[in-house]
């Protein structure tokens, strides 16, 4: 299994590597026509990509907050339920 995902991982490098190779024409990146950017597209492919990977991560990263506050949240009220239910079982 580890020979297959060495294999994976070096055709994957390789066909990045031909494509970063092929694309080295420059492109004119307009930012809001105040800024020109003059990059290889490769360059710039790259930069949207760990940009939108960046993004994920942090959506990804605020949402894991979110349901880690709801779990304390249930927890607590979970707990609160079970010293209720044990009360009213100490009563009967």
């Amino acid at each position: 299994m580890k020979i297959f995902k060495i294999i994976i991982q070096v055709a994957v490098f390789i066909l990045l590597l031909v494509l970063a190779i092929n694309n080295m024409q420059t492109v004119e990146f307009n930012f809001f026509s105040v800024y020109v950017l003059k990059l290889p597209l490769i360059i710039t492919l790259a930069i949207f990509a760990v940009g939108g990977l960046l993004i994920g991560l942090l959506y990804g990263f605020v949402n894991n907050l979110a349901l880690k506050s709801q779990i304390s949240k249930l927890k607590k009220q979970i707990d609160k339920t079970e010293e209720k239910v044990s009360k009213v079982d100490q009563i009967i």
